[in-house]
């Protein structure tokens, strides 16, 4: 290649022309052999460089931000919350159900009109309730305390099914019949009143709206039937059949009508007045099945199809009734020769006599 160059020169006209143009190629080949090696692979490195740096920073994702602040406030939705609305249901209900009251008929206004009166549970605070001439009997306390049923002659000659409210003392006729339709009962629920019809030579068990609508039948029977009381659950009513002197209670289930025999008789003997215990599967109920002519009260154990006497003194007792929270029972016996209201612990202890009256006082009901 270099001969080939100084061939060119020697032929060339002008030497400093010649040699400006040798000197030309020569920094050519010199750049173009050597000048790409260093100038352009440097920036090169430098840019890798560069890059890696910016990079590495952004590798480590294992810690991200939003992970931090769900945990931290995680702790701050405690689980407790729940259980507290859950729990609220049993406080309000003090012993005794709120009220201390009962209920009763009694003619001591003049010996002759039954009338309804309530009083303290202790027997003090007697009130008339209603003031009219004629009979007012077979009172029963609604389970809210603020009414009270009744049946009453005020009317007509037939008894039918009265109920006052006890703030307005305000008194409304709910059944017109031409039968006698007696014992008003509330179901637990305050919907329902359980009523007695009675006809010649039977009585049948009814049912009704508390407003008097919807009134069926749920006995149909030659004997006679009394109902007295409903189920804790509403599910069931217990009542007493008495056919030719015989008395037994049964009890019935609402939705189908079916009826158990609950409590048999022996001949000639009296078992009736049932009554549910509001807080227990049991039943207080009347027999002289022990002693031919004096009722005596009996707790019958439900589940253990099981009964037993609680009362032992040789007074005559009948219309039973529980406390509402089912730890006494009020109940009528004779005491100088009328009937008096009396109250004791469900196990026969703590008799006291609240109405101490030469006058008839009658069928209790306690709210």
């Amino acid at each position: 290649m270099f001969s080939a160059i100084t061939k060119y020169f020697q032929e060339s006209d002008g030497f400093l022309l010649q040699t400006l143009i040798f000197l030309c190629l020569l920094i050519l080949i010199i750049m173009l052999f050597f000048g790409p090696c260093y100038p352009i692979a440097k920036p090169i490195q430098i840019q890798a460089e560069k890059k890696r740096a910016l990079i590495t920073p952004t590798i480590p994702k294992a810690v991200p931000t939003p992970k931090k602040l769900y945990l931290v406030e995680k702790p701050s939705f405690p689980a407790p919350t729940p259980t507290q609305t859950v729990t609220p249901v049993p406080t309000p209900t003090p012993t005794g159900g709120g009220f201390h009251k009962i209920a009763f008929a009694s003619n001591r206004a003049n010996g002759r009109y039954l009338q309804i009166y309530m009083m303290d549970s202790d027997g003090k605070n007697i009130e008339r309730l209603t003031n009219v001439m004629a009979f007012d009997r077979d009172p029963h306390l609604s389970h809210d305390g603020s009414r009270i049923a009744f049946c009453s002659t005020r009317n007509s000659s037939a008894y039918q099914i009265y109920i006052q409210n006890l703030e307005t003392r305000a008194i409304r006729q709910i059944t017109d019949a031409k039968e006698d339709i007696t014992n008003p009962i509330w179901s637990n629920n305050d919907r329902q009143i359980l009523f007695t019809i009675h006809r010649e030579g039977s009585s049948e068990i009814g049912i009704m709206d508390a407003d008097g609508n919807n009134r069926k039948l749920l006995t149909n029977t030659s004997g006679h039937n009394h109902g007295y009381s409903f189920s804790s659950s509403d599910k069931y009513v217990a009542y007493e059949t008495s056919i030719n002197d015989r008395s037994e209670i049964f009890m019935l289930e609402l939705e189908t009508k079916k009826s158990s025999l609950l409590i048999k008789s022996d001949e000639l003997s009296f078992r009736g007045d049932p009554v549910y215990s509001p807080v227990s599967n049991q039943m207080v109920f009347t027999s002289n099945v022990l002693d031919s002519k004096i009722r005596q009260l009996y707790i019958y154990e439900i589940d253990r199809d099981h009964y037993y006497r609680i009362t032992k003194n040789s007074l005559d007792k009948d219309d039973p009734a529980f406390s509402p929270d089912g730890t006494q029972v009020a109940f009528i016996a004779s005491w100088e020769n009328a009937w008096n209201i009396f109250i004791m612990d469900i196990d026969g202890s703590n008799l006291k006599n609240l109405t101490k009256s030469y006058y008839d006082n009658l069928v209790p009901t306690w709210r």
